[in-house]
């Protein structure tokens, strides 16, 4: 069975064409900070992932000329 505009305005509590303006700016400036945090995440993984990479890098290096077992 298929329910109408008006059955599901009414199930939510909400009328049709309740949104004001406030709201719609509202709505605005949290996508805006959401989108902020998320770039900012962006940039922390890819900070994170070049760290990796380099710390990577460095145990790739040997770390000197001796063999491992010649202090013992």
């Amino acid at each position: 069975m298929r329910r109408s505009m008006n059955d599901e305005n009414a199930t939510s509590g909400r009328e049709p064409d309740s949104a004001t303006s406030s709201d719609a700016e509202e709505v605005r400036a949290i996508m805006e900070q959401t989108r902020e945090v998320l770039d900012a995440s962006v940039a922390e993984i890819e900070r994170s992932k070049r760290l990796l990479r380099e710390t990577e890098e460095f145990l790739d290096l040997p770390a000197s000329s001796e063999p491992a077992n010649s202090g013992q």
